[in-house]
């Protein structure tokens, strides 16, 4: 089993089939063309789809703003990060000579984006 098949396997509790989705979800652009970048567009929708449905129904008597401002906290880049430090995920970024000199690993921004982009690949 693949350094990236045991950790998917750990983080999600069950074994992954297909790991190109998840192997591009955890390249960096500075790595080349096949990057994160599409699967995080989709996983930053479908995070957005849960979270304000998960919102809606947990919060019935909430008014619009409130639910807004937990929204926010929620799916925010830092909240993201957090998270992707959490499940271990910054080790497994994979990343050009620049990036990772540049230390791209700690980036609330490239950790937050890959965790959507696992979400993406998820899907």
């Amino acid at each position: 089993m693949s350094e990236i098949a045991a950790f998917l396997q750990t983080m999600f509790g069950r074994p992954v089939t297909d790991l190109k989705p998840f192997e591009r979800a955890l390249t960096h652009a500075s790595v080349g063309r096949d990057s994160y970048d599409r699967l995080e567009f989709l996983g930053d929708r479908v995070l957005g789809l849960v979270t304000a449905s998960w919102l809606y129904e947990r919060f019935p008597d909430e008014p619009e703003g409130q639910m807004s401002k937990r929204f926010n906290a929620l799916v925010s880049r830092e909240t993201c990060a957090e998270v992707g430090r959490q499940l271990g995920v910054p080790g497994h970024i994979r990343l050009g000579k620049q990036a990772r000199e540049d230390r791209a690993a700690d980036s609330d921004n490239v950790v937050g984006d890959v965790v959507e982009a696992l979400i993406g690949a998820l899907f």
